[in-house]
């Protein structure tokens, strides 16, 4: 047998194992890197941690949240109100940009007052980015420009809320960390997320009432 004809005859194994070692490379750096090329997180922040630092906060050290904005980014909260499949919903949703340090790997958190646990149809108040598997960096003048983080919460049935809770929905306590690993930043602010005019409408029907 030729030597031509044997190359022929192993060419596609050849082929086949080359494929193979190129998709098993790719595998194994797409498992350690985003669609974009972020780097897998490897902190230690969880859910229960983001609920058990707020919570503790909320409920315990109130005065360890900032009133005052940020030096290094701008932060913002805002909300509105619908009304979809028979049910009323409220929506909370925070921005961070602006951004002028490098901040790499934010984990975003927040939680709303805790009286609005009995106006919600829902298990907890928290919401948070921390299952995210990638990281998510910010640069100055750099996409991406920022990231935001939203919710929305199911109402209880008109007759079950307490008309007061018209006087805290818009507290929102929130936590931002980002950094390396051994130099994490995290501040904690108290903001009154800005309603949007249909929520503002919504309100005014609880004084009618």
């Amino acid at each position: 047998m030729s030597f031509k004809r044997e190359m022929n005859r192993f060419f596609p194994l050849v082929m086949y194992l080359f494929v193979l070692a190129m998709c098993l490379g790719a595998c194994s750096l797409g498992a350690n890197q985003g669609p974009a090329g972020e780097p897998k997180r490897t902190d230690d922040y969880t859910f229960n941690s983001e609920r058990r630092d707020l919570n503790e906060r909320v409920n315990k050290r109130p005065e360890s949240f900032q009133k005052n904005t940020p030096d290094e980014y701008t932060l913002t909260a805002t909300l509105d109100v619908s009304h979809e499949s028979g049910v009323d919903r409220i929506s909370y949703e925070i921005m961070l940009n602006e951004v002028r340090v490098p901040m790499s790997n934010v984990i975003q958190s927040f939680t709303l007052d805790p009286d609005m646990m009995n106006q919600i149809d829902a298990a907890e108040l928290i919401n948070s980015n921390v299952s995210n598997t990638y990281e998510a960096s910010l640069e100055p003048d750099k996409e991406p420009f920022g990231l935001s983080l939203g919710r929305n919460y199911i109402l209880k049935p008109r007759v079950e809320i307490d008309s007061h809770f018209v006087q805290s929905y818009v507290d929102m306590y929130i936590k931002i960390s980002y950094g390396p690993n051994d130099q994490r930043t995290e501040d904690y602010f108290y903001i009154q997320a800005e309603p949007s005019p249909r929520t503002i409408e919504y309100m005014k029907s609880w004084e009618k009432d």
